[in-house]
């Protein structure tokens, strides 16, 4: 995949991974889970094109204050994630015709609010592991907010405390290599999401995506996705794991319960990481919600 370079209204820049097709007959846009970035997920974009005989377009955007993308990311200025919607937004206003949103844990949230607000340049949305609770879980955590009790949330905390700096590339492979979030992922994977989220320092590399503005990423949820996900109409589908899951048993019975064209698979033995996990099987959940739809 070619990497580029896309600047917003404002000026800011971000940069993306793209693999344009020669026949242009799908646009496949990918959003990344926090703390993450585009290339994490290079085995995911190299086998779906592969699958498709590179017949699809596929873009993947490094989100403001991860990867490589250089837009402004002041860890005390972010609320909510709706600066990451609007960034999706004018990033797909971009490519030309409709698109296929698709994204990973935070990712997939951002991909729903953006096809619920742009039907007409929307035409399937393909959510993997989404961070949704139910109506009531979202409320309780968004009075958590108000009172700033959320601040105490583990995750951030963990997030807020998280190595930044290495020797090298090899030195952070063998730091994560079987630890933690990395438990189940292969060293290719790995080294892929070092390659697209870090830096060269003097003393070696380090995290582009700070650890203060990924623990204020998780602080800022808005858990307001149930005002979105109501509006969409066409056909979802959501895959989601089971050792881990951030889509919780409520929020898996409220929003089958939107309507019919809400579907779902179940990977019973999969985590919240199941993109590197089943990577073929998740590419086959996509191609068959593709033909049938």
């Amino acid at each position: 995949m070619e990497r580029k370079t896309f600047t917003n209204k404002e000026g800011e820049d971000f940069s993306y991974l793209v693999h344009q097709s020669e026949s242009n007959s799908k646009n496949f846009v990918f959003f990344h889970a926090t703390g993450f970035n585009s290339e994490t997920y290079k085995i995911l974009f190299d086998k779906l094109s592969s699958h498709y005989d590179n017949e699809i377009n596929i873009y993947a955007l490094d989100q403001r204050g991860h990867g490589l993308s250089a837009a402004k990311s002041n860890p005390d200025e972010l609320k909510t994630w709706d600066v990451f919607v609007r960034d999706g937004e004018e990033f797909i206003e971009n490519i030309s015709g409709s698109v296929i949103l698709s994204g990973h844990s935070m990712g997939s949230i951002i991909a729903a609010k953006i096809a619920s607000l742009n039907p007409s340049k929307v035409s399937h949305l393909f959510m993997i592991e989404p961070v949704l609770y139910g109506p009531m879980e979202s409320l309780k955590f968004r009075l958590k907010t108000l009172l700033r009790i959320n601040r105490e949330l583990a995750i951030a905390g963990g997030a807020a405390k998280r190595r930044r700096n290495f020797s090298s590339i090899d030195e952070a492979v063998t730091s994560y290599t079987g630890r933690g979030a990395f438990t189940t992922w292969s060293q290719e994977w790995i080294e892929n999401y070092l390659k697209g989220g870090t830096q060269k320092t003097d003393s070696g590399i380090e995290l582009s995506c700070s650890p203060s503005w990924e623990a204020a990423t998780f602080r800022s949820s808005s858990m307001n996705s149930w005002r979105y996900l109501k509006k969409i109409k066409m056909n979802v589908k959501v895959v989601y794991g089971n050792i881990g899951s951030t889509f919780s048993s409520q929020a898996r019975s409220a929003l089958f319960k939107i309507g019919p064209n809400w579907k779902s698979n179940y990977y019973k033995e999969a985590s919240h990481f199941l993109p590197m996990e089943y990577t073929d099987s998740i590419i086959k959940d996509l191609e068959s919600y593709l033909e049938n739809n």
